[in-house]
Order: C-alpha cells, then sequence, then structure tokens
C-alpha cells in the first residue's frame, strides 16, 4: 500500500481524509486562518524563495467536481511518493472536487504545503486556470528553466475539456477557452510552456493543437479515450527526480515510452487502477511550432473541393469511415474523428489517377502532420490504424449539429482558429453532411 504522507493540517480544507508526510513541515507553515488562507510564513519559506532555479515545475491541474474525485487521493499518494527530489522539480497542484473546496498546494523541498483554500470554483471556467498557470510560473519559489502543464479531466475533442459538474448547466471549457486561458498567462508573466500535457480523451485533434499553437512548445495528447490511470505518473515523476535536466522534447517523447510501458506490462506490474494489458491506447507528441503548417494545407485542400465535386463524395467519406477513431477505443461517445495520416493518405492513392491535383493537396496534408507528430505510440489492438492527430468527420448532419448535446456546440459556433483559417466546416457539410451519404 502506497503510504499516506501529508504533513500539513489541510482538514481545514477538507481536501484529505488523513494527514502526514514525511519530513513534515514546521508548526508556522501549518497556520490557517479561519478563511482557509495561509496566516503566516515561516523563515524556512524564505530561504526556500531564495534557492536556485530549479529545473522542472509542473503545474497539476486537477478538474475533479465530477466523477474523476474517486480517483483524487490515489493519484496525490502517486505523485507524492514519486516526486523525491524536490530541489530540483517541484509541483503545484490545484484540485477542484465534488464536495471539497478547491485547493492550490506545493509540492517542494519543504514537503507538501497548502497556498490557498478557494472555496466553491468553476475549474471549467478558463479564468480559474490561467489564474493557476499565472500563479505556477510566476512564484519564485518555483522558479524554473521548464514549465509543464498537465490538465486531467474528461475530453471531447474540438467539443472541449474539464467538465465541471459543481456549476449549474454542468459546463465544459471549451477548446477556444483553453486557448485564451494560455494566452492570458503567456502575457502576463513573459514566460511559456515547455509541454502541455491534456490527460483526458480524444483531445490529440487538429482543432486542439492548431488552437494551442505557440502556446507553448509541445502538445502531449490522445487521439482516443484515456483510460482512468492516464499518463504514466510515477514514470515521469520518478524519472524527472533521477534526470532533472532533461530537455522538453526528450521529456515529451518518454512519456509516450513511459505510457506504453504502464498499459503494456504484465498485469500486476504496476497499481493500476484497473487490469490493462495493451489496452486500447494511444499517445503522442505535437510539435505546436509546425501547426500552421498543416492549417494551411487544410486551407488549400478546402479552397480546391469548392464548389461541390459529386465524384469525390464516396472516396472521402470511405476514407474517413476507414480511419474513423471509434472503432478502435474504449468509446464513450466522444470521438466522432478520423485519423489524418491514415484518411488523407489513403486519399492521396486512391485519387492519384482521377483527380492529382486533389490527391497532392492530401499528400500534402499528410507530409504536415508528419513534420507536427513527433512521436506516436498506439496499442497493437488499434491496428497500425492511429497515427498521432486526427480531425473532425462526422458521419451525418446530425452528429455536425451535435443534437445530441445539451450545450448546443455547434462545430462552426466554437470560435476554433482551425475552423476559421481552414474552411474544414464547408468541406464538411458539402462532402460529408449530406442526405444521402454517397449521393450527389
Amino acid at each position: 500500500m502506497i503510504a499516506r504522507r501529508i504533513a500539513l493540517a489541510i482538514a481545514f480544507c477538507g481536501l484529505f481524509s488523513s494527514a502526514f508526510m514525511a519530513g513534515g513541515l514546521s508548526a508556522q507553515c501549518a497556520s490557517i486562518s479561519e478563511n482557509g488562507s495561509l496566516a503566516s510564513v515561516s523563515d524556512d519559506l524564505a530561504a526556500q524563495e531564495r534557492n536556485p532555479e530549479r529545473s522542472w515545475t509542473i503545474g497539476m491541474y486537477w478538474a475533479a467536481d465530477n466523477n474523476i474525485d474517486s480517483m483524487t487521493d490515489t493519484f496525490l499518494d502517486i505523485w507524492l511518493d514519486n516526486l523525491w527530489n524536490r530541489d530540483d522539480v517541484s509541483l503545484a497542484i490545484f484540485i477542484d472536487r465534488l464536495e471539497l473546496p478547491a485547493n492550490i498546494s506545493t509540492v517542494t523541498e519543504e514537503g507538501w504545503i497548502e497556498r490557498e483554500c478557494m472555496g466553491d470554483v468553476n475549474s471549467s471556467d478558463p479564468e480559474t486556470l490561467s489564474d493557476f498557470i499565472e500563479f505556477f510560473m510566476t512564484e519564485q519559489y518555483l522558479e524554473a528553466e521548464h514549465y509543464m502543464l498537465v490538465v486531467q479531466d474528461h475530453g471531447l475533442g474540438y467539443l472541449g475539456i474539464c467538465v465541471d459538474e459543481g456549476e449549474e448547466g454542468r459546463p465544459w471549457m471549451s477548446i477556444d477557452g483553453l486557448g485564451r486561458a494560455l494566452d492570458k498567462a503567456t502575457a502576463t508573466t513573459g514566460k511559456k510552456l515547455d509541454i502541455i500535457d491534456l490527460d483526458a480523451c480524444t483531445l490529440a485533434t487538429v482543432e486542439v493543437a492548431y488552437e494551442l499553437r505557440n502556446k507553448a512548445s509541445y502538445l502531449v495528447a490522445s487521439e482516443i479515450a484515456v483510460p482512468f490511470d492516464g499518463i504514466n505518473y510515477m514514470a515521469l515523476l520518478d524519472g524527472l527526480s533521477e534526470e532533472p535536466d532533461i530537455l522538453p522534447l526528450d521529456l515529451a517523447c518518454k512519456m509516450v515510452d513511459d505510457c506504453e510501458e504502464w498499459y503494456s506490462a504484465p498485469l500486476g506490474t504496476y497499481p493500476t487502477l484497473y487490469p490493462y494489458m495493451q489496452d486500447f491506447t494511444t499517445l503522442s507528441v505535437m510539435d505546436l511550432s509546425k501547426m500552421d503548417g498543416v492549417g494551411t494545407a487544410f486551407a488549400a485542400l478546402s479552397e480546391e473541393l469548392l464548389p461541390k465535386d459529386g465524384t469525390l463524395i464516396t472516396p472521402f467519406n470511405t476514407a474517413a469511415q476507414q480511419h474513423f477513431i471509434a472503432m478502435w477505443e474504449n468509446n464513450m461517445g466522444c470521438g466522432f474523428n478520423s485519423d489524418i495520416r491514415g484518411m488523407f493518405g489513403e486519399l492521396a492513392e486512391v485519387l492519384a489517377d482521377s483527380h492529382p491535383v486533389v490527391a497532392s493537396l492530401c499528400k500534402d496534408i499528410v507530409s504536415a502532420a508528419d513534420d507536427v507528430i513527433v512521436k506516436n505510440w498506439e496499442s497493437w489492438r488499434t491496428r497500425d490504424r492511429l497515427s498521432g492527430m486526427a480531425v473532425f468527420v462526422p458521419p451525418s448532419i446530425g452528429i455536425y449539429d451535435v443534437n445530441w448535446d445539451s450545450l448546443y456546440r455547434v462545430y462552426d459556433t466554437l470560435e476554433l482558429d482551425f475552423v476559421t483559417d481552414s474552411g474544414w466546416d464547408e468541406i464538411l457539410l458539402k462532402y460529408f453532411c449530406t442526405m444521402r451519404q454517397h449521393g450527389v
């Protein structure tokens, strides 16, 4: 059993049910005011602020005001047990739970310290996320050479991330809102994240990656549904503790390798929440500085495809269906996307003789995606069909309009940069959302 080692008396915020970490904090550090905020800071903290710059600070945004809440203590134990080099690597942790107040805490060489008991907050609000990013990228005692943001919750591709069931209407953070949160944090701090890990379902899409272009160096995400264990946090934190000087790209790629290890190991090797043996799982690393090229390639294809050429409806629908990601996931109804390199690679081959210009433009999309996708892993169960990044391709007009979605989020109304710049929404309505899918 993983030992519980939390030193701060955080019962005031109600975050945990048990409390003591090895090498605990001074009484001064644990002094909390009536409203739950820290009342005083010890001399030890002042000394901590004078420490040299760290190698890495990781901001964990745990948006668990939903059914993810039941796993909170398990993940906290994993994080605390595996980050043993706290001189070179620090954690800032935001947690929003179903029945308990939200909290921001840090894990450094001083141990676990509760920084703020926030009360009831909306973790799907971009302002909440941007405030947290600004916190861990500006606090002197968290200053580091490299920064990573990990967002853990549910994901729905272009529809959004971070559902807060404690708020009326169960709102989600839109992908546009996610981008705005990062823009605000960058403008305020003057710093850019090295890695964004979206540890949630179906977020390795062109819509998400394009929205985040140039807002961080690398995006780590999955094309399909993410198992409840998420990424391999044990290997991430233990590995960083062992090798804190690892460069951002190397760390992002290692996260993919570590994910493969977690979900491929013999049953019982790791303390997994569920028994996994090469479950339907993927993870990829995307170079966000190259995403403009993908948008440009899609825009060129969209321009060529309008006005509609009826002879292309069947090959486009067939290719999309052949590479439909929901065929390979633990489908919870959240993946109406097709793999980009698979779909457009097939179109480039099929249309080479009949439509050479369109075939060439499809090949350009594949080449642009090749430049972006630095590393990809997929479990053997997906049969080499998932190559690292997907795009929304609805099987019907009903799915395009998202008539099943209680928030009425429609693809071309969500202020997605990719939709605006590429014109892909027009192609979907002309070629994929006709009343007769394979007719004119």
